[in-house]
């Protein structure tokens, strides 16, 4: 689409809105951005309309759009249309924000001006808009690869998949295809590195297929990239399983885009992950608190769990993303040996407790409650990692996390 002296509605405010009505400018469009909760009374006006991420389908735009023939695009559309550099991209349920952040530091160490984007914090639309990269690295949600066309991936990952936004997509399979959008327009010259036993039915794009297991995998506490050892896990500056899996991935995206061996293994020595995933922020009595706000969905709190040494005590909880947590309490490691739980999906979370016969949980009113009853129990780890979205009480994991720190200072300052 020409979108010069053309006018557009951009709904949805934050990053995403406002880094396309930067790119829209660049294309010579005029532009109204406006929130989520309603929709101007002259629609009519409009010659295109752009939607942030998770503006849901119920969404009267939708309708109107398709009645009036209106084009409708996603911010990341409009960055792949501005964008001229080979663009890396990275979805999967969990561990999507340490890849590319782990594939920018192999990068920055290569000497290659690259971009880290998308999901992560920064509009890929703006990104595009100021230009002069070598190479985009693309964080995709499935809300943006819904409305990503035409973007073209070169090499293209899906860390992994499990249950998460359900509340959004409706099932697994409308979850699944969300993330299948990542091979659009991919051809046999591009790549896509998927978890080892991914369902590949529906794929729209025939890219080369690189499995997990098979093309990359962690034998013996070494990484092994196309059957060549690539560093100890030891030597990983990010520590745990999780982390194994994530610098494998960027390695092996980072080694088809021709990146030395060296440069990778400098990169992801000196990585450090995130704040808020799987972070200490104090010890007390003996007891180590860790900060994993970030772990918003079952299979990353039994991720976090499982890079725990000694007993622990679990705060979970927050704002309802549509599925229940059968597999969190059928699956629970060992050494978890209470469950505190808070925030709005309490009761769903405690019938699946209840269903699964899992007896070391209770539920309290507040964050500072359960900080304060974990505090006595004398564990060796107390994890904060709700396997839910915050938005029952914050404003993104972040805010929360932040709050879970502040509840653990005022033990020290108690004492």
């Amino acid at each position: 689409m020409k979108f010069k002296g053309k006018r557009g509605l951009i709904i949805g405010s934050g990053e995403s809105g406002r880094g396309a009505e930067y790119a829209l400018r660049i294309m010579g469009a005029k532009t109204d951005v406006i929130d989520t909760e309603y929709m101007p009374s002259d629609m009519n006006v409009y010659d295109f309309i752009v939607v942030s991420p998770g503006i849901r389908r119920s969404h009267p735009v939708y309708k109107f759009a398709e009645i009036r023939d209106v084009p409708l695009f996603g911010e990341i559309g409009l960055g792949a249309m501005l964008n001229t550099a080979p663009v890396l991209a990275v979805t999967g349920t969990n561990g999507k924000t340490t890849t590319v952040e782990m594939l920018g530091k192999i990068y920055s160490e290569a000497g290659i001006k690259a971009e880290v984007c998308g999901n992560i914090g920064r509009s890929f639309a703006r990104v595009a808009g100021d230009g002069n990269y070598q190479r985009i690295i693309l964080e995709l949600s499935s809300f943006q690869l819904l409305q990503a066309k035409p973007l073209k991936v070169r090499i293209g990952c899906i860390t992994n998949f499990s249950a998460d936004h359900l509340d959004y997509h409706g099932n697994m399979l409308e979850y699944r295809h969300a993330k299948l959008h990542i091979a659009d327009g991919q051809t046999n010259a591009d790549y896509l590195l998927v978890p080892e036993k991914f369902n590949l039915v529906g794929i729209s794009g025939n890219p080369s297929i690189i499995r997990a297991g098979r093309d990359f995998y962690e034998k013996d506490g070494v990484l092994y990239i196309f059957g060549k050892r690539l560093m100890r896990a030891d030597e990983l500056g990010a520590k745990g399983k999780h982390n194994v899996e994530n610098a494998l991935c960027a390695g092996t995206m980072a080694k088809l885009d021709g990146i030395a061996d060296e440069d990778i293994i400098t990169a992801l020595t000196r990585f450090l992950p995130d704040k808020y995933r799987i972070t200490q922020v104090g010890e007390f009595n003996g007891t180590a608190y860790f900060d994993d706000s970030k772990g918003t969905n079952v299979s990353a709190c039994l991720s976090a769990i499982r890079c725990m040494n000694g007993t622990v005590g679990l705060i979970i909880g927050g704002s309802d993303k549509g599925y229940d947590f059968d597999d969190l309490f059928s699956e629970m490691p060992q050494n978890v040996t209470a469950v505190f739980v808070c925030g709005e999906n309490a009761r769903i979370i405690m019938d699946s407790a209840r269903r699964i016969g899992y007896k070391d949980v209770m539920t309290v009113n507040e964050l500072s409650e359960a900080v304060r009853l974990a505090s006595l129990g004398g564990f060796d780890n107390v994890l904060f990692s709700p396997a839910s979205a915050s938005f029952d009480r914050y404003a993104n994991y972040k805010e929360r996390g932040d709050a879970f720190e502040r509840e653990v200072k005022k033990l020290f300052s108690a004492h």
